[in-house]
């Protein structure tokens, strides 16, 4: 032991400061490069990256097909023949789901409602559908006992914002994605108001590392959300746009390499409740993409390199009245589970 002392203080009158220095770093980046291999090995092994080879993957890939379908029949302006490969591709995974598991998933028949509604929409609108999407919703009917057609809210301004100050349950509830804006002007007094409010969300160690970027020029929200790539229909409607980042420098760490998001994602839920509670309404949208999409976006957005993006969010004044998604949600019983 006292060999090992003398030999280990040698080193360090001997060897130079930077070589452990280098020694130190290249452990921490073996460490930090085992734990993302780590989740990249489940995140490749169990999520649908690799094609829908479970019940959960299918039925995922089914919700968000249909959920395409809701918010195209909820547009300010739904375009007559939209979606003919969304349809096809609905109707064949809502086939092979019964085939494969022959089970009555709740949102599977769901979908197949929405996939009715859509053909209901054209019929009242005498707009003929191609013959094979006709083939492929009749083929899907028969084989799953024809389901009614689902129906998309319709509601006013008055009603959407009626429960601003009741109870949680009611105000929570009412809360819902809009995807048509007015022409009136938000006042940025009131959006900031609404950050101001959404402060209060919990944060780890209340680090509070979130950030809000508003935009309010018509011209860089367009640009912005063309890059965005996921409002199609609606995003140039957009008064005011909210991007919501997460700085980095909050955290250090390897088991805090994934907390940015979760904090961000928690403060991106209170600012939109926030934004209703000051009838403002909005549209989250996602900014998951791939690094040459972040690379363009982050300097459109003037984002410091320090920081990641979380979301965004299109905000509006809702016109008198307009449609909503009915984005039906699973029963607790399927996403929870209780232990004792």
């Amino acid at each position: 032991m006292i060999m090992k002392r003398i030999i280990i203080r040698s080193l360090k009158i001997l060897v130079p400061r930077s070589f452990f220095d280098f020694l130190k770093n290249l452990h921490l980046k073996y460490t930090y490069i085992k734990e993302y291999n780590y989740d990249y090995k489940r995140f490749i092994e169990f999520s649908g990256t690799n094609g829908s080879d479970t019940s959960v993957k299918l039925v995922a890939d089914i919700i968000r097909y249909y959920h395409v379908v809701e918010k195209g029949l909820t547009m300010p302006e739904t375009r007559l023949g939209f979606g003919r490969e969304l349809i096809l591709s609905l109707c064949s995974m809502c086939e092979e789901y019964k085939q494969i598991y022959n089970e009555n998933d709740p949102q599977v028949n769901h979908a197949i409602g929405v996939i009715n509604e859509y053909r209901t929409f054209h019929d009242s609108s005498n707009y003929i559908l191609d013959d094979d999407v006709l083939i492929a919703i009749k083929v899907l009917n028969i084989s799953g006992d024809e389901l009614s057609h689902t129906s998309q809210t319709e509601i006013s301004k008055q009603v959407y914002f009626q429960h601003q100050s009741n109870s949680f349950l009611q105000f929570s509830n009412s809360r819902r994605s809009v995807r048509n804006f007015g022409e009136l002007n938000i006042p940025i007094d009131k959006l900031m108001q609404a950050i101001d409010l959404s402060k209060n969300a919990p944060s780890a160690c209340n680090r509070q590392s979130w950030r809000t970027h508003v935009y309010t020029d018509s011209k860089q929200i367009k640009t912005i959300l063309e890059i965005q790539g996921g409002n199609r229909g609606f995003g140039h409607l957009t008064n005011k746009l909210i991007v919501v980042t997460g700085e980095l420098g909050g955290f250090g760490g390897i088991w805090e390499r994934n907390q940015v998001f979760i904090d961000g994602g928690i403060y991106a839920m209170n600012l939109l409740y926030s934004l209703h509670f000051y009838e403002i309404a909005t549209c989250i949208l996602n900014c998951s993409t791939e690094f040459k999409k972040d690379q363009k976006l982050r300097e459109l957005c003037k984002i410091d390199k320090s920081e990641v993006f979380i979301a965004m969010i299109a905000c509006g004044i809702p016109p008198d009245s307009f449609k909503v998604a009915i984005s039906k949600r699973s029963d607790v019983q399927i996403t929870n589970k209780i232990y004792s």
